[in-house]
C-alpha cells in the first residue's frame, strides 16, 4: 500500500470508527487485554495509586501472577534470588513494564483459550506474535537503541491484534488470506474488499478503546504505514522500525527455517540501528535470538506439544476432563489412580503448585487436586480465591492435619471440596464426579455462548459492510455525498477552534453529455473510473476524495491554502494529460477555495465559495 492509498483509506475508516467500535464491542469475546489488565492500566495512569494497589489487583488473577513471578525469575535478569511476591516481581519488572506485559500477553492468552474456525490459522498468528515480541525484546537490549524492551515486546504482541479479530469474523476465508505468501498491501486489500474493513482499522480502533498508550498506538501504526515511512531517526521511528523488522523476523523463527535464511534479515535490522556486526558476532546474535524464542515457547506450549500433559501421571480417553495434581512431595496414590482413570479422567502431575494453577487456567487441566500444609494454603490464599472464583474449572483440596475452621475459610474462598489427605478413593471419586458437573455445565454454557458469538461476528460484518457502502460510491469507489458531509463538518470544526486552514477543490468533467452521447454510458463510467483512480493517487494522506454525483468530484484538504489547491490542480491535470483513453484527452474545469474565518460562517459557504469559481471558470470557457 502506498501512503497516498494508506491515507485515504485511514480517512474512509476513521470517520466510520464510532460504527466499527460498536460492532466490535457486540462480538463479546474479541481478542482483548483481561479485566484484570484493563484495570492495570487504570490505576497507572491514577495519581493516587502505587505499588500496593497494583500488586492487589494482580494477584486477584491467577495466570497473571504465576506470569510475572515467572518473568521476574528468567534466567539472566541478574537477580540473586527469586522473587517470591508479587510486590518483589513488580519492583524488579517495572510497574510500567509490567502492566504492558500484563495488557499483551491476556490478549494472547484470550485469543488462544477462544479460538474457534481454522485453529491452526489462530496458532499461527499467535505463535508469530510472541516471536515478533521476542525479537523485539532482544532487539531493545543492544546497546544504543532508545527504546524499552517492555514496550516493544507489547508492541508486537498487539500489533497484528486486528488479524485476530478478522479470524474470528470470518476463521475459514481469513485464514485463507494469511496461509497465501502476499505482500502486506495485497492483504489490506483482500481485507477491505471482502470485509469491508482490513485488520489495520481495527488495531487502532481496538486500541484506542483499551486506553493503550498513545505513542505506542501510533508506532503500531507507522510500521504498518510503508516501508517508505520508516525512515525517521526519531524514537518512533526506530521503535516502528524495530517491530517491522522482528514481525519479518518471526515466521523464520515459528517455521524454524536454517540459519542462512535468518542471518540477511536481522543483519539488516542491526545495522539500521547501528549495530554492525562482524560475521561472529552475527552468528552469536541468531543464536541468542533462537534461544530467546525457545525459552518463551517452552514457557507458553507454543511448540507444537503440550506441555501440561507432559507430565502426564497417565494417559485417559480422548476429551476426557483432565485433572491436575498437586501432592508434592507425595505422589497421587495408585487406588485414587486406578479409580479416576477408570471413569475416564486424564491425569496431569504439577511440580509446583503455581504450574497446577497455570495448567487449570490455561486449559490444559479441567479440575485441580491439591494438597498443601496450612502455612502453604495462606501463603497461597490470594491464588486460591482467584483459581477458585474463575468459571469453568473446579478446585478439590486435601488436608494433612483436619482443621474445621481451615476447612470453613477455604470453603468461604470458593474451593468446591475440603478432605483428608486419607480420603478414600470411593469418596474421593465422588466429590471430582459433582465437581465434574459444574465444569462440563459451564462448558456448555461456553460454547452456547461461542455460538451467539459466531452469529453475531456474522451480522457485525454484514452491518460493516452495508456500512461502508452507504458511505462509498460504488462506481468509483470514492466516498459519497455523506461522507463528504460528515468529513468537512468535523474539520470545519477543528478549523475553527484551532485556526488552522481548510480548502477544498471542486472537479467538473468537460463535454461528459457528449462523451455519453458518443461512445455509450460504459465508456461514460470508464472515464469516471479513470479520473477517480488520479484522485486517489495525487490526493494527500490526510485528503478526502468524493464523487458527489454524475461528473462532479470534490476534494476537502484540511490544513489546506489555496496554494496548496493550486498545486494539487497542477498534477491533476498532469496526470490526466498521461491518459489515453478511447474518449480522447481528459479535461476538466476546477474551482478552489480556502477558508476564510471573516467571511465563511460555515461548512456550506467554503462550498459555495469554489463552486462559484468553477461556474466562472466553465463560462469563460
Amino acid at each position: 500500500m502506498t501512503r497516498d492509498d494508506f491515507g485515504s483509506q485511514a480517512s474512509l475508516e476513521g470517520s466510520a470508527e464510532e460504527s466499527l467500535l460498536l460492532q466490535i464491542q457486540a462480538l463479546g469475546q474479541l481478542p482483548s487485554p483481561s479485566h484484570t489488565a484493563l484495570r492495570l492500566f487504570s490505576l497507572l495512569q491514577s495519581p493516587d495509586s502505587g505499588l500496593k494497589e497494583i500488586a492487589a489487583v494482580v494477584k486477584s488473577d491467577p495466570t497473571l501472577t504465576v506470569r510475572l513471578l515467572r518473568l521476574a525469575n528468567r534466567p539472566g535478569n541478574g537477580a540473586v534470588r527469586p522473587a517470591v511476591a508479587v510486590e518483589e516481581a513488580l519492583v524488579r519488572l517495572g510497574l510500567n513494564a509490567a502492566v504492558h506485559l500484563a495488557a499483551g500477553l491476556s490478549v494472547l492468552d484470550n485469543a488462544l483459550s477462544n479460538q474457534e474456525g481454522e485453529v491452526a490459522a489462530y496458532l499461527t498468528l499467535c505463535q508469530r506474535s510472541l516471536a515478533a515480541a521476542v525479537v523485539s525484546e532482544w532487539l531493545c537490549g543492544q546497546p544504543g537503541v532508545p527504546a524499552g524492551s517492555a514496550e516493544m515486546f507489547t508492541c508486537a504482541l498487539l500489533a497484528r491484534v486486528g488479524q485476530l479479530a478478522l479470524l474470528r469474523f470470518y476463521p475459514d476465508a481469513y485464514s485463507g488470506f494469511l496461509s497465501s505468501s502476499r505482500r502486506p498491501e495485497e492483504l489490506l486489500h483482500l481485507e477491505r474488499q471482502h470485509f469491508g474493513v482490513d485488520h489495520v482499522a481495527i488495531n487502532m480502533a481496538l486500541l484506542n478503546e483499551w486506553g493503550f498508550p498513545g505513542v505506542l498506538v501510533d508506532v503500531i501504526r507507522l510500521a504498518e504505514a510503508g516501508q517508505d515511512d520508516l525512515s525517521a531517526n526519531d524514537r518512533k521511528g526506530i521503535m516502528a522500525q524495530i517491530l517491522r523488522a522482528s514481525w519479518d523476523l518471526a515466521p523464520l523463527l515459528v517455521e524454524q527455517a536454517p540459519e542462512e535464511a535468518l542471518l540477511p534479515p536481522l543483519q539488516e535490522i542491526l545495522t539500521l540501528l547501528g549495530v554492525n556486526p562482524n560475521a561472529d558476532a552475527l552468528h552469536k546474535a541468531s543464536g541468542q535470538v533462537r534461544h530467546c524464542w525457545q525459552l518463551w515457547c517452552e514457557d507458553r506450549g507454543l511448540t507444537g506439544t503440550d506441555d501440561g500433559d507432559a507430565g502426564a501421571v497417565a494417559a485417559g480417553q480422548p476429551g476426557a476432563l483432565a485433572i491436575a495434581f498437586f501432592l508434592a512431595p507425595n505422589e497421587p496414590r495408585p487406588d485414587w489412580v486406578a479409580a479416576l482413570e477408570g471413569a475416564g479422567y486424564r491425569l496431569l502431575a504439577a511440580p509446583t503448585f503455581e504450574m497446577a494453577g497455570r495448567q487449570l487456567t490455561t486449559g490444559h487441566a479441567d479440575l485441580l487436586v491439591a494438597m498443601l500444609c496450612s502455612a502453604q494454603q495462606e501463603a497461597q490464599a490470594p491464588l486460591l480465591a482467584a483459581l477458585s472464583g474463575s468459571h469453568g474449572h473446579a478446585v478439590i483440596l486435601l488436608q494433612d492435619v483436619p482443621d474445621q475452621g481451615a476447612q470453613a475459610h477455604l470453603l468461604g474462598l470458593g474451593i468446591d471440596a475440603v478432605l483428608p489427605c486419607t480420603v478414600g478413593s470411593e469418596l474421593l471419586l465422588a466429590q471430582v464426579a459433582r465437581a465434574a458437573q459444574h465444569v462440563r455445565l459451564n462448558q456448555m454454557l461456553e460454547a452456547e455462548r461461542a455460538s451467539h458469538r459466531r452469529i453475531l461476528s456474522q451480522l457485525a460484518v454484514t452491518t460493516r459492510r452495508l456500512h461502508r457502502q452507504t458511505l462509498t460510491d460504488p462506481l468509483t469507489g470514492l466516498a459519497n455525498r455523506r461522507m463528504a458531509d460528515a468529513f468537512l463538518k468535523r474539520h470545519w470544526a477543528q478549523a475553527e477552534r484551532r485556526q488552522t486552514p481548510l480548502g477544498c477543490l471542486l472537479l467538473d468533467l468537460d463535454d461528459f453529455k457528449q462523451i455519453n452521447d458518443s461512445f455509450g454510458h460504459d465508456a461514460g463510467d470508464r472515464v469516471l473510473v479513470e479520473l477517480a483512480s488520479i484522485l486517489k493517487r495525487q490526493v494527500r494522506q490526510e485528503d478526502l476524495a468524493v464523487r458527489l454525483g454524475g461528473d462532479e468530484f470534490l476534494m476537502i484538504c484540511p490544513l489546506a491554502r489555496e496554494s496548496d489547491l493550486e498545486v494539487l490542480c497542477k498534477r491533476l491535470l498532469a496526470a490526466a494529460a498521461k491518459l489515453n483513453l478511447e474518449t480522447g484527452p481528459l479535461r476538466f474545469s476546477t474551482g478552489l477555495a480556502e477558508r476564510d474565518p471573516h467571511v465563511m460562517k460555515t461548512p456550506e459557504d467554503l462550498l459555495r465559495a469554489a463552486d462559484q469559481k468553477l461556474m466562472r471558470i466553465k463560462r469563460g470557457r
